[in-house]
C-alpha cells in the first residue's frame, strides 16, 4: 500500500486520519472530530484505494492507494 505524509500534515493528523479510516472500515462510522476545525469526517472507498477527508474543503486529507 502507497501512502505519504503531504507536508501540509503534521503526524498527529496523519495518524487521526488512519484511525479514521479503521474506524470506517470496522464500524462503518466514526465519532472522532477534525483535529483543526472540529467538523466530521468522509471517507470514500473504491475497490483497492481510499479517500478518507474533513467535510471542510481543503482541510484533513488522506487518499490510499493499493497494488
Amino acid at each position: 500500500m502507497l501512502t505519504k505524509i503531504p507536508e501540509k500534515h503534521t503526524m498527529e493528523e496523519f495518524k487521526l486520519l488512519g484511525s479514521v479510516a479503521e474506524d470506517f472500515g470496522r464500524f462503518g462510522k466514526t465519532n472522532r472530530k477534525c483535529s483543526r476545525c472540529g467538523n466530521d469526517f468522509e471517507y470514500y472507498k473504491n475497490s483497492s484505494s481510499s479517500q478518507t477527508k474533513c467535510k471542510t474543503t481543503d482541510c484533513l486529507e488522506r487518499i490510499s492507494r493499493g497494488i
